[in-house]
């Protein structure tokens, strides 16, 4: 396990474009470029050159990145589920039938490179249920939050699979991988520039 600096600037004042940072420190499992491969955590990083400043927002959004990054590396770490780097559906995950209105979709390997698909609606749990009975789909609800969560949390996060990695669902079921957030600090802009270069503030 390794500890690494996460850093999310946002804009103090957009008008003066005075940006302030939020950092926390997290313990992770993996090289932060293994996480990264979730295409949905554009806000938020290690160092301030990976984060587009257009994309900055307020204080809440940015510690809301923080908050997405956080169950990110808290599920991979938990399950060893892995995202993969593209925004086409692979020929190896083609066959998982998925519910009709997606959203926020992200393709994954298992722990022992099963195919799966996250799927991140903005719609409620109950809906989701519903449908995933009805057309009797192989799928497993996370908890809520689940990792997405925009929008005030109201997001839904689902993995779906093969029929035949149905078990694979199941034992990821009982793993429990939401870790509390540590303490996030609001820094200035020079002090988040010593943090992505290994120093403290």
């Amino acid at each position: 396990m390794a500890l690494i600096n996460l850093i999310a600037p946002w804009f103090f004042d957009r008008q003066r474009g005075v940006l302030r940072v939020k950092s926390v420190q997290a313990s992770t499992g993996l090289p932060w470029t293994a996480y990264y491969r979730y295409v949905y955590l554009k806000g938020v990083g290690t160092k301030l050159s990976q984060i587009p400043r257009h994309i900055c927002g307020d204080s809440a959004s940015a510690i809301e990145q923080l908050e997405r990054a956080q169950r990110l590396i808290s599920f991979m770490d938990a399950t060893g589920c892995r995202p993969i780097a593209t925004d086409t559906c692979p020929q190896t995950h083609r066959s998982i039938r998925l519910i009709e209105w997606t959203d926020h979709v992200t393709f994954w390997y298992g722990p022992n490179k099963e195919p799966l698909i996250l799927v991140e609606p903005y719609t409620t749990i109950e809906e989701i249920l519903d449908e995933i009975k009805a057309r009797k789909l192989t799928a497993l609800v996370l908890a809520h939050p689940g990792i997405y969560s925009g929008g005030g949390g109201q997001t839904v996060s689902v993995l779906f699979s093969e029929p035949k990695n149905s078990e694979l669902l199941k034992q990821l079921s009982c793993i429990e991988w939401i870790m509390p957030m540590g303490e996030v600090q609001d820094i200035n802009w020079f002090e988040a520039l010593n943090l992505g270069k290994g120093n403290k503030p």
